[in-house]
């Protein structure tokens, strides 16, 4: 079950903690950057899981991780004053952009101290005792934009120097973020957490940075990894067009078992796109099982019938919310940050999960996303929020949870679609009703769903293979 293998996956622990960083406000926390490390790998034995190969990587990095400094996210900075953002001084003493790059070169770390910071606790701590993941969303998108950039530029430049050298850099998407165990302990207290992360594979204007969210490790406890992620970042010109960024060198067997782990995925990516439902009618099983579903249970969709009490309809778990869009959570584009629409999105998706599951539940993963439309100041923006599918048959906790955000504009009234958020949680009890469509095109958003739910299934076999 996908909950089992979410909460209950039994992946060892290991010692490895590695962040990416984004440009934007001073984030007050502290976070690490690399130094020059060995490129001769550590003996691993044959039979040791993906997913712990790749583990050993981000521990050799964290132990290496000697600096601190202050990350800092991707927005924009001063007293707004509308129109284009205002162009920093350009420098001329800079060096050549690099030609190749090191993982190591990316690492970028954050570590939230909890035990030791009650204000921090609060900011991160919501009802039931749960870790506000919406929160931690918002960081991993400012940690992911600052290890691509630490990728692209010279050692001795920021991201506030990236101008100078007529680029920038984008999220172009959220390729997975899948959660691996409980974020509470055995006590069911929320333990310091690591977050961490570095580009694990580029192309020639494109990048993927891989993050990690883990324990921080003591004198008698390794580090636990707790979610992993994948952003797809993307270098642009200022003038327009692509920017060639640095080739990145692989050495050694963890960091290639990370790179061709994001070759498969992105190929594999290109494949599931060819076949959307969007582009492609259903395959013959999926058919069956629409026939099955609406001819098989006919009598719950006649007029006037008493829905059974174990069935939803997708259209009564809809929430819908609405909110402007405030210079205060502007990028440096002028854009709307997108780590806070992630937090807007997952905090609406939280409400329906809960009213849906009538109990407390938990994140288990983010499925792809793509930032297809950027959010403008002033807009208003709608979240319509909805239950899209849970199985039908057996005992289930997990289930899936759909948010289309949209913007409008308010002189002219225009709405657009920028993106669609899903969302895979699970209750903390088995549930007792499912989720059913009762129109066509909700009876694609329920298969789309249910595909999405066998590749979290998937995705996490493949990290235990």
């Amino acid at each position: 079950m996908l909950n089992r293998l979410a909460l209950n996956s039994a992946i060892k622990r290991s010692t490895t903690t590695a962040i990416p960083t984004h440009t934007s406000s001073l984030l007050l926390r502290s976070i690490g950057t690399s130094t020059p490390r060995s490129d001769a790998p550590p003996q691993t034995p044959e039979n040791v899981t993906r997913i712990e190969r790749v583990m050993a990587l981000g521990e050799k990095l964290a132990k290496t991780n000697t600096k601190t400094v202050a990350p800092m996210r991707l927005r924009g900075k001063g007293v707004f004053s509308g129109g284009s953002p205002p162009s920093a001084p350009r420098r001329t003493d800079l060096p050549a952009l690099p030609t190749t790059r090191r993982m190591e070169d990316s690492y970028v770390q954050m570590d939230l101290l909890f035990s030791k910071d009650d204000v921090l606790k609060e900011q991160y701590v919501g009802g039931h005792a749960k870790v506000r993941m919406g929160r931690l969303m918002e960081d991993f998108d400012s940690l992911a934009g600052t290890a691509a950039y630490r990728h692209v530029l010279p050692d001795s430049c920021t991201p506030a120097d990236a101008a100078s050298f007529g680029l920038y850099i984008v999220t172009a998407a959220v390729d997975r973020m899948d959660m691996l165990r409980p974020l509470t302990n055995s006590a069911g207290e929320v333990p310091d957490l690591r977050l961490s992360g570095h580009v694990s594979y580029a192309t020639e204007s494109s990048l993927e940075v891989f993050l990690r969210m883990s324990t921080i490790p003591t004198e008698t406890e390794p580090a636990a990894t707790i979610l992993l992620g994948r952003f797809a970042m993307a270098a642009r010109q200022t003038k327009g067009g692509k920017q060639k960024i640095a080739k990145l060198e692989v050495h050694g067997a963890e960091e290639e078992e990370l790179w061709k782990m994001g070759k498969e995925m992105r190929e594999n990516k290109k494949a599931r796109s060819s076949l959307s439902l969007e582009k492609t009618p259903p395959n013959e099983k999926e058919a069956k099982l629409m026939h099955d579903l609406f001819i098989g249970r006919a009598e719950i969709y006649k007029r006037n019938t008493t829905t059974p009490s174990d069935v939803v309809w997708m259209s009564d778990t809809k929430i819908n919310s609405a909110l402007m869009m405030h210079p205060q959570e502007r990028n440096v584009h002028n854009k709307v940050f997108g780590g806070y629409l992630m937090r807007l999105a997952y905090e609406t998706a939280y409400s329906t999960a809960c009213l849906f599951a009538r109990t407390p539940v938990s994140f288990i993963a983010l499925d792809e996303l793509h930032f297809a439309l950027p959010v403008e100041l002033g807009s208003l923006l709608t979240l319509d929020s909805r239950v899209t599918y849970n199985p039908m048959v057996g005992d289930h906790k997990s289930f899936h949870v759909a948010v289309e955000a949209g913007t409008t504009n308010l002189q002219s009234g225009e709405r657009k679609i920028t993106n669609t958020f899903h969302f895979t949680f699970a209750s903390d009890k088995a549930l007792d009703r499912h989720v059913l469509p009762r129109s066509y095109k909700q009876a694609m958003m329920w298969l789309d769903a249910r595909r999405r739910r066998e590749l979290g299934i998937s995705v996490r076999r493949e990290y235990e293979s």
